[in-house]
């Protein structure tokens, strides 16, 4: 028994240790839990509001599929990523182990699919938004906003927020004297605001695919504990990683915030809650697949 006790608490050497008292109470764990996946389904409808505004402000009327797919890449990725923690809730918590048959491991291996596939496809979209950044058209004729004030165009003026020109806004809104048009855009774009959008559309880039690491990394685990693999250096490597990952996207969240766009601060700590509750689940079961294991090989010879 005490070489079990030993095993479980180095596996928590790393994010799991911060699981130990609310493994004690799992009641209040769930209730976290909910009030995290319940933020998260008010900010994704923030979030729907903001790709349809840009959508309006930006895109013309003829725009392609794939220029307005990508336009909508962080209702996509939103939509892939509530799939993804629904399937990871009910693999390592809600069902039961004798609810995993053939014909529910093949559902959730394609539900799952489809959910990676959504994720990839924005993981694209934002690199698409940062590409389109690198590649912009000069306005030409126009050295003030007042120019085109009154004729239905709009100003980017960060990475969500468009505002249309009017003769009692020119003024105020912009002070450059040279203007861009993205590419697939007819929204103006003043050039002393390229930097900060492809600052920031590199940092889209990068939250993208890290969370695909620690996703990958979260599957490499579930695959793990189903073969009773606790003690192994694969699995201890496996929490140290998803550890280091999780601190890039801590790291992204700070930047968000500082740079002024504090729902995208807000909402990336409220994933990495959410995955964190996936997290606990993990623990969770990993401590009662030890008592399972402990109790088997304490008891008497014989013993059902």
């Amino acid at each position: 028994m005490n070489t079990e006790a030993n095993t479980v608490q180095h596996h928590w050497v790393t994010l799991k240790s911060l699981f130990v008292p609310l493994l004690v109470h799992p009641r209040i764990a769930q209730l976290i839990k909910w009030a995290v996946y319940i933020g998260l389904t008010i900010n994704f409808y923030f979030y729907w509001l903001d790709d349809l505004r840009s959508f309006r402000a930006s895109l013309p009327e003829d725009v392609s599929l794939d220029d307005l797919l990508t336009n909508f890449s962080t209702t996509i990725d939103i939509i892939g990523w509530f799939g993804l923690i629904i399937l990871f809730e009910l693999e390592t918590y809600a069902l039961p182990d004798e609810a995993f048959t053939r014909r529910l491991v093949n559902s959730l291996r394609l539900g799952k699919l489809v959910c990676y596939l959504l994720i990839f496809y924005a993981a694209y979209g934002y690199t698409m938004e940062w590409l389109d950044t690198m590649n912009v058209a000069l306005v030409e004729g126009v050295s003030s906003l007042c120019q085109v004030a009154g004729q239905g165009v709009s100003i980017q003026l960060d990475q969500v927020r468009f505002e249309e020109v009017t003769l009692a806004n020119c003024a105020a809104l912009s002070g450059d004297s040279v203007f861009y048009n993205l590419d697939g855009d007819v929204a103006l774009v003043g050039q002393s605001l390229l930097p900060h959008l492809r600052t920031m559309g590199w940092l889209d880039i990068i939250n993208a695919y890290v969370w695909l690491a620690v996703v990958a990394l979260i599957e490499a685990e579930v695959w793990l504990q189903t073969k009773d693999r606790f003690g192994s250096r694969t699995l201890q490597g496996v929490r140290i990683s998803k550890s280091l990952f999780y601190l890039v996207l801590i790291g992204n969240g700070v930047i968000w915030g500082v740079s002024g766009y504090y729902m995208w601060a807000w909402d990336a700590f409220l994933w990495i809650f959410g995955f964190w509750a996936i997290e606990f689940n993990l623990a969770y079961w990993e401590k009662e697949r030890l008592e399972e294991l402990a109790e088997t090989k304490t008891a008497p010879a014989g013993a059902v």
